[in-house]
């Protein structure tokens, strides 16, 4: 088994606390890894990436070649795409849809995401919020990384333990918050597989799960349902740009595809 993954954001959006939990629940499954140099984290705000290989067997170079990664996880969109090249066909891009504009010539959101979800294997959600609705206003990363979980080789019980042993110094409210932020990306990762398993195109399903508001649980399968219907309809790409194109986290309700007409 090899598994390589990069991990980018900016200065201060937690990239090394992400590859910490990442680290620690390949060493409890008894996996080798390698992890290079983190770049950017002298400037707060300035571009930061990580590569993160992992294998069942000693791994001799720390560098992934360009075509190698079977996943991006990243904490901002326009980051995600600086590091295509690395990615391997099949691979994933697991983000955070919300921008952090730091750099005067960034990217013209519509354009940015036309580009994003283009791509064949994109999960995007809105961390940003759904960190804040979860209490803890600095977990994005979390929320990514619980979005990322089922498409690791490491066991989801693990990278739990791991953050909260992070933040075991912090309080049971702290730890508390940044659980809830993980199970809520793991809830968009199933919802995004539920919509997909029922012929829901990715393109579609990607707009769909990038605004919409997760709890800790999985979705109820009637609200799935009514989601994946109303996608399908002639009009599923007008309700799905409306639903990106919102300025507040839709919530997850089987009425709201109907109202949303």
């Amino acid at each position: 088994m090899k598994f390589d993954l990069v991990l980018c954001g900016v200065g201060g959006q937690g990239v090394l606390t992400t590859a910490y939990v990442l680290d620690h629940a390949a060493v409890d499954a008894g996996l080798y890894f390698k992890q290079p140099e983190v770049h950017g984290m002298a400037q707060r705000g300035g571009a930061v990436s990580a590569q993160l290989r992992i294998s069942d067997v000693p791994v001799s170079s720390d560098v992934i070649s360009d075509g190698g990664a079977s996943l991006i996880i990243s904490v901002e969109p326009m980051e995600s795409l600086r590091y295509l090249q690395l990615l391997r066909p099949d691979g994933w891009i697991v983000t955070d849809v919300t921008p952090l504009k730091n750099i005067a010539d960034y990217p013209d959101l519509t354009r940015l995401y036309q580009t994003l979800f283009s791509l064949p294997h994109v999960l995007a959600v809105d961390a940003s919020r759904l960190a804040a609705k979860a209490g803890v206003m600095k977990a994005p990363n979390i929320v990514v990384l619980g979005a990322a979980a089922s498409l690791l080789p490491l066991a989801v019980p693990s990278l739990e333990k791991h953050i909260a042993a992070l933040f075991a110094a912090k309080g049971e409210r702290v730890q508390t918050a940044n659980r809830k932020a993980f199970r809520m990306g793991r809830a968009a990762s199933r919802f995004a597989a539920a919509l997909t398993e029922r012929g829901v195109p990715h393109a579609l399903m990607a707009r769909v799960v990038a605004r919409l508001d997760f709890d800790e649980t999985p979705a109820p399968v009637p609200v799935v349902e009514a989601w994946s219907e109303r996608l399908l309809k002639p009009d599923g790409a007008d309700l799905a740009a409306r639903v990106l194109g919102s300025h507040d986290l839709v919530p997850l309700d089987a009425r709201l595809p109907e109202a949303l007409a």
